[in-house]
């Protein structure tokens, strides 16, 4: 095989092509008229037929000529409606539609009621002078409050959704815009908090939400922070399931418990909210209790007429949303700190270039241009800060939409349920939603304060294997914060029209990852990446308001001991086992969500977090052995007490204790008892009666020695990496099924027993 040709080193190099120059927006052209013939010889026939002829005048009255000239207008002026129909089509269609309803008084004045607002929508469409004059009009009579340019209408600083039943919460839109021509709604700055406990609370951040009507919604990247404890939850003051008392009807307020949570809990102004925001949107106005719902947006800053004007506040106020957002802040802190950490690590390079190199293995930054790896930094970077950080001045309550129906017609509606799901059916098929990132962070801290609440308790001051396990989870945890990202995802709901299917929302995720970082992300690492995932929800669909028709019976006593007998006498099959299961529903009088999961092989994991787990699989089986030595000296205690008490006392005690035993065992273990271990227990207590405390310690070390032999770490790490390399090659899925149980108690209470006129 002969060795491939050599370029001769002397040959003339190629001149670098130049790159093109930036290329400049050219203004858009305006609209030149080519030539007004056409049009001024159909509007002189259309005079002249009038004045001659008596059928004209009843065709020019119903509006098909005056549509007709609009159009041919439009075509004169470069820009008309349905650019892609021929002129001949429309012109012909217009007039055959007109001569069909010519023939019936009544459908001559159906085309007439509907010719002529298209010919108002056409001139609309076409003509910037009838345009232009709508908008001013319209600026200084219905939208006199609100940001009306060219084809959009804006609103700004609007009240808050107030949730104030059980579960408190504020829902907070700071702009939203509404395109007339792309029916097109667009809503900036939405940010949510939710108290979901006394201690846990969730904040969910939007820079945009994008929905085309009829077509789709497309959610820009979602910040969600789970806060525990009182030192992270902005809502902690507000009681959590006590509803808001209902003493107040105005539709609008500006003093109550959760507002002023967030007020407070917002840094800026000195009663807790950025000033320079209130003037902005409020033109220095006060801000005072609104009585109705058409007094919210008196105090919203009025626009100039002027086109120019009106359009360049719209793009301020549109800027300084973006500029104040929490996102964009956290997003320039973390390139600024990266770009320090650059800056002196190349100092750093250059101080030690004659240096050796430290065998230490340097931390992972983050690195801005992976947008995975950013969006994890920008998540944890927000996660402390308050989970409404523009609290708005007003909000309007759910308790009060909720009265604002008359009784009669909500009573009316309440008979027609079919009309709610023929009306929800073809939203939810018209509206999918597409988010393009889901990012959830929780603090390492309030992790480590769970792990010694509720697993390590009091056993690290009794043992030290324990102590220094917990050490070792508490190192890795407590000043990290651990973010999981879901790549783009893809949603959908079906709301069945037909009772006899339920409501199901289908999501389909792409890419799933879990990140550890540290403060200011110095240090970020991958810890979990999976293929992607997808999972379904069931929703019954008599769970939805105004079905209470089709709800489930209440069986009665009689009737759960016969589905009982029927079940007990059935053959011992998998349908039986379900016979069984539906049985318990009926009697605690529940049904359920069904949730089915799968995530997407292969995985990948890091070594740290291998290293985590082993940590608390050994921690696990050391507090084990614990809590049964604990146990075995409780029983000896009540051994040594027998002497003095009756058998059956003794029995009873004896038999209280060892349920209790079991069930902690059973709870730890998942059911399965270690037999041997029990044996031995036996034999200490038999031999060990009147031993010493100090001889039973002696026992209890040697078996959490024992213990200790058995699950080290070299072991645990052995087993985790078997597993761990098998999923790193393997394909397909990882399924989980599962029900969660909804109480039917409550809905049976509030049922209206009115009979259905469309059920």
């Amino acid at each position: 095989m002969n060795p491939p040709t050599k370029r001769d080193a002397s040959a003339p190099k190629r001149k670098p092509v130049p790159q093109p120059a930036a290329q400049i927006p050219t203004p858009e052209r305006e609209r030149e008229l080519t030539s007004r013939l056409a049009p001024n010889v159909f509007l002189a026939g259309t005079f002249l037929a009038t004045l001659a002829l008596s059928w004209p005048l009843r065709w020019a009255i119903s509006g098909a000529p005056i549509l007709v000239y609009a159009i041919l207008l439009g075509e004169a002026y470069g820009h008309r409606i349905l650019p892609f129909v021929p002129l001949w089509t429309v012109f012909s269609t217009v007039n055959l539609v007109y001569a069909i309803c010519s023939t019936s008084w009544l459908l001559y004045w159906v085309f007439w009621a509907c010719c002529w607002p298209t010919i108002f929508v056409t001139c609309l469409f076409q003509f910037d002078a009838p345009a232009a004059l709508a908008r001013r009009t319209l600026r200084k009579t219905f939208l006199r409050d609100l940001h009306f340019i060219n084809d959009q209408i804006a609103f700004f600083d609007l009240p808050a959704l107030e949730i104030d039943t059980e579960v408190k919460g504020l829902f907070v839109i700071r702009g939203v815009t509404l395109s007339l021509s792309t029916l097109t709604l667009v809503a900036h700055g939405v940010e949510a908090g939710i108290k979901l406990s006394d201690d846990i609370e969730l904040g969910i951040q939007v820079d945009k939400v994008v929905v085309p009507l009829f077509r789709e919604i497309t959610v820009d990247d979602v910040y969600a922070n789970v806060k525990g404890g009182d030192w992270e939850v902005t809502f902690g003051d507000v009681a959590y399931g006590v509803p808001e008392p209902d003493n107040d009807d105005s539709v609008v307020v500006t003093d109550t418990a959760i507002l002023r949570a967030a007020s407070v809990a917002q840094k800026g102004g000195t009663n807790g909210r950025p000033v320079d925001m209130i003037r902005s949107l409020t033109a220095g106005r006060k801000i005072s209790e609104a009585g109705d719902a058409a007094s919210a947006f008196v105090y919203v800053k009025k626009v100039s007429a002027d086109e120019e004007k009106a359009n360049t506040k719209y793009q301020e106020l549109i800027q300084y949303i973006d500029d104040t957002s929490a996102i964009t802040n956290a997003k320039m802190a973390l390139i600024n700190a990266s770009k320090a950490r650059s800056e002196a690590s190349e100092e750093e390079n250059k101080d030690n270039k004659d240096g050796k190199k430290g065998k230490e293995e340097k931390p992972v930054h983050l690195d801005i241009d992976n947008m995975d790896e950013f969006r994890a930094a920008i998540c944890t970077q927000i996660h402390g800060q308050p989970s409404i950080p523009h609290p708005p001045s007003k909000s309007i309550r759910v308790s009060t939409l909720r009265k604002t129906s008359h009784p009669n017609v909500k009573k009316f509606l309440h008979r027609l349920p079919f009309l709610y799901r023929l009306m929800l059916s073809p939203i939810c098929y018209f509206h999918p939603v597409k988010f393009k990132s889901v990012t959830a962070a929780g603090s390492g801290k309030w992790f480590t304060a769970l792990m010694r609440q509720y697993f390590f308790k009091h056993h690290s001051s009794q043992d030290a294997e324990i102590r220094r396990l917990e050490a070792r989870i508490s190192a890795w945890c407590a000043d990290a914060n651990f973010a999981v990202e879901l790549g783009p995802i893809a949603s959908e709901a079906q709301f069945p029209i037909n009772t006899n299917y339920n409501i199901k929302c289908h999501f389909d995720i792409s890419d799933v990852m879990a990140y550890r970082v540290l403060p200011d992300a110095v240090e970020l690492k991958q810890v979990v990446r999976l293929g992607g995932a997808d999972a379904v929800l069931t929703i019954p669909t008599f769970l939805f308001p105004h079905h209470e028709h089709i709800f489930p019976k209440k069986l009665s006593d009689f009737e759960l001991l016969e589905m009982e007998s029927a079940i007990n006498e059935a053959e011992a099959t998998p349908r039986q086992i379900k016979a069984r299961k539906e049985l318990e529903k009926r009697k605690r009088d529940e049904t359920s969500m069904h949730i089915n999961a799968h995530a997407h092989l292969p995985a990948q994991f890091h070594q740290d977090l291998l290293n985590f787990v082993a940590a608390i699989v050994k921690a696990t089986k050391v507090i084990e052995s614990d809590r049964d030595f604990e146990d075995a000296k409780i029983l000896r205690e009540l051994k040594r007490v027998s002497a003095n008490m009756s058998d059956s006392e003794v029995s009873s005690l004896a038999s209280v204790n060892t349920n209790n035993t079991e069930a902690s065992q059973t709870t730890l273990n998942g059911g399965n008892e270690d037999k041997g271990f029990k044996a031995f227990l036996k034999k200490v207590d038999s031999g060990f009666k009147e031993a010493s405390n100090k001889t039973v310690v002696g026992m209890r070390k040697a078996g959490q020695n024992t213990v200790h032999a058995m699950a080290n770490d070299r072991w645990i790490a052995r087993l985790v990496g078997k597993v761990t390399r098998k999923l790193e090659k393997a394909q397909g899925e990882v399924g989980y099924s599962g029900e969660v149980p909804i109480s039917l108690a409550k809905y049976r209470v509030i049922h209206e027993f009115e009979q259905k006129l469309l059920p």
